[in-house]
């Protein structure tokens, strides 16, 4: 069992089956601390290893993957933070997780996307990024996650107690200004590769790269240090992108450049930076290479950088063959085209191109019924009757407005209907044709039949929905020559 312990890095005393039993019936605040700490930590670790597949993956293939990722995350976690890790035994240092947590992610991200391969057409026209979906969310996203960044490294310290305030406030501080530091870079980066445009994909993925690259060692560094190491990880994220299209891995999202390769640079810039904090003795006393602690820490890094790799790597590719002798893993091409949305969830977007893809894939004989009727969303079919019904009764006053400038002034005094002279009108109401039925003329008035209210006021209110489908029509007034101003008037019965 010792060298399961070192391999796992679990603690030997306590068995699973003692654990659950703690956990469920016996706990203690140290481990509910224990808990509440792994628990965002996994959870960052498998949205980052499934970034590339939410496009492409089966949606059961994506549950089943989702639950067995776990392995994907413990055991090296246990390697670098375990009481009984062999990577914690040389001592590796990682505060908050640039290896466990953003390189594994990044590296099983990458084994997905070389696993699922590229997107129907990506690489057709070359290697040209894709516009984003929605600026704006990615740009949300990205606030939500800064923000959150402070905490994740803060919390870090596992308390404010004694000297940990210090390093907890500091832990902040440097991440910010690694983060400026990337920022920075990504902004030159992008508006001198694109003749003075920025590209906000190269903003996000460049400030999200700089704080990764500063997690693992976030209260060892002083301010121009993060800086440094936060222009440098955003730089290796810029350049390593279109590295990864030119191999034809399509990451959808970025996430083996932004958490993978900053991931690398986090791990290995403790070995280089680090300054060992005496009261915390978080480095065991050891110094970085550039603070004259010597190539031992350095080293450690490289080995811990080296392992997290290798097991993101090969235990991603293992497990996503199994599951793919169970589920196919990568989605039927005609429901890519549709999108995982609207198949899988039956949530239809609207300007996308899902008419056309519907349209397109008719012929072919799919069942295509559910997805053809399913209402896309942010669409209110009441409000959208409504609103139909105003525009027909709009064109209906077009038309009569049209019909009445082509009579002579005379004739139309003579012949049209006299609506404001009579007063029941003011008080009572009337009805407009049915859209669906013709009138005596074989024209239709589109589509409204229901009570209509007549206003007695002499400017225009426009129509206006009384009760469930009652317009008010304003009365029309004269104009200076004795000519009736009919841009009111209502085609009625």
């Amino acid at each position: 069992m010792g060298v399961l312990d070192e391999i796992l890095g679990k603690f030997p005393e306590e068995s699973p089956e003692e654990f659950l039993e703690d956990f469920l019936e016996n706990f203690q605040e140290k481990l509910l601390e224990d808990v509440l700490v792994e628990f965002p930590v996994k959870l960052l670790e498998k949205i980052l290893a499934k970034f590339p597949e939410e496009l492409l993956c089966n949606f059961k293939a994506y549950c089943l993957f989702s639950f067995l990722n776990t392995i994907v995350y413990c055991i090296p976690a246990g390697w670098v933070w375990g009481e009984h890790g062999f990577l914690s035994n040389l001592g590796v240092v990682d505060i908050a997780g640039s290896g466990p947590v953003h390189l594994i992610g990044g590296s099983s991200a990458f084994a997905s996307a070389m696993m699922l391969g590229p997107r129907l057409g990506r690489y057709a026209k070359g290697t040209d990024p894709l516009p984003l979906g929605n600026p704006v969310n990615a740009c949300m996203g990205l606030f939500v996650l800064w923000w959150g960044w402070l905490a994740f490294n803060s919390g870090s310290t596992y308390g404010v107690s004694g000297a940990k305030w210090i390093y907890a406030a500091r832990a902040a501080v440097m991440t910010m200004m690694g983060s400026f530091g990337g920022g920075t870079f990504s902004i030159i980066y992008s508006m001198v590769r694109n003749e003075g445009r920025l590209d906000i994909v190269d903003l996000i993925n460049g400030i999200l790269a700089s704080l990764v690259s500063v997690t693992a060692g976030c209260f060892l560094y002083h301010a121009w240090e993060a800086i440094i190491i936060g222009v440098i990880g955003s730089a290796l994220c810029c350049f390593s992108m279109p590295l990864f299209d030119r191999m034809g891995v399509d990451d959808p999202v970025g996430a083996s450049a932004v958490h993978g390769v900053a991931g690398i640079w986090g791990v290995l810039a403790v070995g280089l930076f680090a300054d060992n904090p005496i009261p915390l003795d978080t480095t065991s006393g050891r110094s970085g290479l550039f603070k004259g602690g010597g190539w031992y820490l350095l080293g450690v890094q490289s080995l811990s950088a080296l392992c997290l790799i290798c097991w993101g790597i090969c235990v991603t590719l293992a497990l996503l063959w199994i599951i793919n002798k169970i589920v196919p893993i990568r989605m039927d091409p005609n429901e890519e085209l549709l999108g995982a949305d609207l198949m899988e969830h039956r949530i239809r977007h609207s300007q996308i191109g899902i008419s056309r893809a519907l349209s397109a894939l008719a012929p072919l004989k799919i069942d295509l019924d559910d997805a053809i009727n399913a209402p896309p969303i942010g669409r209110n079919p009441g409000h959208e009757q409504c609103i139909d019904e105003v525009r027909a009764a709009s064109q209906k006053l077009y038309e009569w407005r049209s019909f009445m400038d082509k009579m002579s002034p005379q004739k139309k005094a003579n012949d049209q209907p006299k609506v404001t002279d009579n007063p029941g009108l003011s008080k009572g109401s009337f009805k407009l044709r049915n859209i669906n039925r013709k009138n005596k003329n074989g024209t239709d008035n589109h589509g409204y039949e229901g009570k209509y209210s007549h206003g007695t006021s002499g400017t225009e209110n426009g129509l206006r929905a009384g009760g469930n489908h009652l317009f008010t029509v304003t009365k029309s007034g004269e104009n200076s020559h004795g000519e009736r101003n009919d841009q009111n008037f209502a085609w009625i019965d």
